[in-house]
């Protein structure tokens, strides 16, 4: 770990979906795609997806999402999209060329990588910003989105489910937030994804469908570090019926409505059909019969809550002493700034002997998965895990820990 940037691949490595992503776009020839992956230099052989069936299965569902999303964003009438997370999609040279202002929004390490790429290639870089944000964190949201006027159209596409339950409650407050400052919608695939990824290996791939889902499922949760991809927003196969009353209920709490709109309804004809045979196609086709994307807006019938929570900025003091590192944590740790922790312990530690660890939380308002790993790193680092303690944990942070497990192993005396 020679420098910043490492430190934040790191931290957070659900940026590595993102690179497949555009593999398999520039596998289906989505324009725009084949040069983004060539500029930055990635190939599938890096991205642990090999499996010509596992392939085909995932190829079928981002294609399909990428210009089913497009289509949508385009009919919404609005001529702003913020793309949450943008990743490394041509989507900004798309949207731009159909007149709209594109403004990605994606961890700061895709942010600055991605931002230079798009705008060598981009016929209107004038109409695209990128900035580098974190989803739970409404201020960094606000100052990306300062300048817009009029309304916009959110979209985000294959994030949600990376996230924690309390991941999940904060990033839909902040589009919440959003919408009731600037109006619009948001639109996304990501409440059904496992019943598009159910439906399309099945109509495809017949027997071999479960085991290939399996595949992929390793693939993604090894690639972000995500142990489940699931949470009050994302709709389980199995119960399809009580988990859309779930998800209904958890978007009702932050003052929003959705509407599904069928996939196959909307969806394009596909490159990737070349890839079937003509039963293959039918079949697929059929199945994303039964596939829905969601549009949200704001529920009229709702109170809306616009005022934020005053967060405090993060910051981070240390001390090594008696081989002990002491540190104390102040503001909200999350993708942005869980390196800072990071970066100060692989310091201290490749310089000295450390045997037991203190982190003061009094002054820490929220962690995410982001600053949980780094603290699972540190813990794991200690050779006498007892060594490790967590103090002054505010009733917000405890609840994060306890429902995402945390606080078995953080918090143990």
């Amino acid at each position: 770990m020679s420098n910043e940037t490492d430190y934040r691949a790191v931290v957070n490595p659900i940026y590595l979906t993102a690179k497949t992503a555009v593999c398999l776009m520039a596998d289906a020839e989505i324009p725009g795609a084949d040069e983004i992956v060539r500029k930055l230099g990635v190939n599938h052989s890096d991205l642990g997806m090999a499996d010509p069936d596992m392939m085909l299965g995932n190829e079928l569902v981002v294609e399909a999402k990428y210009r089913t999303m497009c289509r949508l964003i385009e009919e919404s009438g609005i001529k702003t999209n913020a793309d949450l997370p943008c990743g490394y999609t041509p989507k900004a040279l798309h949207m731009t060329e159909k007149g709209l202002r594109f403004v990605g929004l994606d961890l700061p390490i895709v942010a600055q990588e991605v931002e230079p790429v798009i705008l060598s290639l981009a016929a209107h870089p004038d109409q695209i910003q990128i900035h580098g944000i974190d989803a739970t964190n409404l201020d960094s949201l606000i100052t990306a989105l300062s300048d817009v006027d009029g309304p916009v159209c959110i979209s985000t596409e294959g994030m949600m489910m990376y996230f924690t339950e309390s991941e999940a409650s904060a990033v839909v407050s902040n589009i919440s937030h959003l919408l009731a400052k600037h109006g619009g919608c948001w639109i996304t695939p990501d409440p059904e994804f496992m019943v598009q990824f159910f439906l399309t290996f099945q109509s495809v791939l017949g027997e071999k469908a479960i085991r290939k889902l399996e595949d992929s499922r390793k693939t993604a949760t090894g690639q972000s570090d995500v142990l489940n991809l699931t949470n009050s927003f994302i709709i389980r196969p199995t119960d399809i019926k009580g988990t859309l009353e779930t998800s209904y209920k958890f978007l009702q709490k932050h003052n929003l409505k959705a509407e599904r709109i069928n996939l196959a309804e909307n969806m394009p004809e596909l490159n990737a059909y070349r890839k079937l045979t003509p039963d293959q196609i039918t079949a697929f086709k059929t199945a994303m019969a039964n596939c829905f994307y969601w549009k949200i807006t704001l529920d009229e019938n709702q109170k809306l809550q616009t005022e934020k929570q005053e967060t405090k900025p993060f910051e981070l003091s240390y001390t090594l002493k008696d081989k002990m590192f002491s540190a104390s944590l102040s503001g909200r740790m999350d993708t942005i700034t869980a390196p800072e922790l990071l970066k100060a312990w692989e310091k201290e530690k490749a310089e000295n002997e450390i045997t037991a660890v203190e982190i003061d939380c009094s002054g820490l308002q929220y962690i995410s998965s982001a600053g949980l790993r780094v603290l699972l790193m540190i813990y794991k680092s200690l050779e006498d895990k007892s060594r490790f303690r967590m103090s002054n944990v505010s009733d917000d942070v405890l609840e994060i820990l306890e429902v995402t497990g945390f606080d078995q192993f953080l918090l143990r005396v």
